[in-house]
């Protein structure tokens, strides 16, 4: 969740005194919360990034009530010169930039630099696919270059007053020692400077001092560099839509790039078309063209066109919309969905009981009649936690909104053990279990694991509990064949093998791997393939 927070008597100065009921009215529309009193707190779902400002936010809630047009976000180009060279290709390869005159930025000056840390967080993920420089213009003179120079050579002051060499400034501010790592040369840093050599940032890192914002600044020149164009395209219509949401007029420089392999037009809108069969099979009613334009244009999104299929212009900063279903979840919203009739869904067929779910059943009062206690965990994970074992599933997710949700798991007792840890306060021993898929050799499969943590959890005691637990399920005892396993202490454990198949891993927890996850006891496990067991079962 993304969090907005300041004070209300703040917001009603900024946004007019009618800007909190309206709000809440809106929040029922786009879904997020709102809590009103001395302070405002709203809480957001990350999957609209344009609504992350309370600027931007009051700007869409003005256009669904109708108190603004829903216009398109232009731009104009001036005879300003920005030049990108072939320098920093290898750096950060996409550079995006604009300029943004009006009104001094004054008590949304807090605001626009919380907002672009918000931007830095979700959509840059920590600066590293995008990051933002935001600087005074009326300070500098174009042309601009972006390069790469050598970090020796050339000194700056940083924006908070800390003056030296770029490789410096990389090695002792906390911003170098944070995002240093961001910048794939030991040699060259990534620059930004106008035409009289001032520095204006050292991308993604830190900015210099002499083109530093505060209250009083009118004119903004921003740039945009990063390693994901997508997420470099989305972060630059979002900042431009925020500049446009307080009354700024954006322009967007000439930009010369030295090779031909630059990317640099980011400003062009997407059109997506929306059929009436679609709006039909989605939401199960016909909605009339004409109606459907209008409520798509409370949402901000404006049609070409009268009739189906409509031709939607979709701007930049919706960087949610990739294709018609999302639009019709905009259309969706915008009608209410109380007032989309219910209707009840008619199957040509007869549900019955998947036969594993049934087994796991089965297993899992075996497990809870011997005394373990089920757990939960995620289905996906932080990479380090099964690094750790070795462990890779050959599927992890893209563009993730956290590193600690990407990694797709291939075995189960990683996350048991990460369970144990954030539990380690609780008393012991602790005797749990987990049911649950997987992704192994590229194929879902259930499994089944059981952990013990405890002074006296070592070998004998899994073993005594997998021989009951086993003969219940199978009718049979297994067989337990010593093998090289990277969690299990040598000689302490090895595969399980049931009618000579290898049905899962037993075994003491290396100490190692106890260390590094702060176990304070002996770990012992079980796991099972369910799938191979329930085959057994079943032939």
């Amino acid at each position: 969740m993304v969090v907005l927070k300041d004070q209300a008597e703040t917001i009603t100065r900024k946004f007019g005194n009618d800007s909190l009921h309206r709000w809440k009215n809106f929040a029922s529309v786009i879904g997020y919360s709102i809590n009103i009193g001395s302070e405002i707190r709203i809480e957001l779902n990350p999957d609209r990034p344009d609504l992350f400002s309370f600027a931007s936010l009051d700007k869409a809630s003005r256009v669904y009530y109708g108190i603004l047009p829903a216009n398109n976000l232009n731009f104009s180009r001036t005879d300003h010169v920005v030049i990108f060279r072939k320098s920093a290709m290898n750096l950060r390869p996409y550079f995006a930039v604009f300029e943004a005159s009006g009104p001094k930025i004054d008590e949304h000056l807090t605001d626009l630099l919380d907002y672009q840390e918000r931007i830095h967080e979700s959509i840059g993920k920590g600066r590293k696919k995008v990051s933002i420089g935001i600087h005074d213009s009326g300070r500098l003179k174009f042309p601009v270059r972006y390069e790469g120079l050598d970090r020796k050579k050339i000194s700056f002051t940083t924006y908070d007053g800390v003056t030296g060499s770029a490789a410096e400034i990389l090695q002792n501010h906390p911003r170098g020692i944070e995002f240093g790592k961001l910048i794939p040369s030991d040699s060259l840093a990534p620059i930004i400077q106008d035409d009289t050599g001032i520095i204006l940032s050292m991308p993604p890192v830190v900015n210099g001092s002499s083109t530093k914002v505060v209250i009083d600044t009118s004119k903004f020149l921003v740039d945009l560099t990063g390693t994901d164009a997508r997420s470099v395209r989305s972060a630059a219509w979002i900042l431009a839509n925020y500049f446009s949401s307080i009354g700024y007029i954006i322009e967007v420089p000439q930009m010369k790039c030295e090779s031909k392999d630059m990317f640099s037009d980011w400003w062009r809108n997407v059109n997506v078309k929306l059929s009436s069969s679609s709006v039909k099979n989605v939401l199960g009613i016909t909605v009339k063209p004409a109606e459907a334009a209008e409520y798509l244009k409370k949402m901000g999104l404006l049609s070409h066109t009268t009739e189906y299929p409509l031709e939607i212009q979709v701007p930049g900063y919706r960087d949610d919309i990739m294709g018609e279903v999302d639009l019709i979840e905009d259309l969706a919203k915008s009608m209410r969905y109380s007032s989309i009739p219910e209707k009840t869904i008619s199957l040509p067929l007869t549900g019955r009981a998947n036969p594993m779910n049934d087994f796991s059943d089965i297993v899992r009062s075996i497990f809870l009649g011997a005394g373990f206690q089920e757990v939960m965990t995620f289905v996906v994970g932080a990479p380090g936690i099964y690094n750790e074992f070795g462990i890779k599933s050959g599927f992890e997710i893209l563009n993730p909104k956290s590193s600690d949700f990407s990694f797709i798991r291939a075995a189960l007792y990683p996350g048991l053990l990460d369970f144990l840890k954030h539990n380690k306060n609780r008393s012991v021993p602790q005797r749990i279990f987990e049911i649950g898929h997987v992704i192994s050799d590229g194929i879902e499969r259930t499994k089944a694991c059981l952990m013990i943590i405890g002074p006296k959890a070592n070998y004998a005691s899994i073993k005594s509990a997998a021989d009951a637990i086993i003969q219940r399920i199978s009718g049979t005892k297994g067989v337990v064949r010593q093998a090289p396993h990277a969690a299990i202490i040598e000689g302490r454990g090895g595969d399980l093998i049931i009618n000579d198949e290898n049905v899962g891993t037993i075994g003491e927890m290396h100490p190692a791997h106890l260390e590094v996850f702060d176990m304070g006891f002996p770990v012992c496990f079980l796991e099972l393939d369910l799938d191979m067991l329930y085959n057994q079962k079943t032939h």
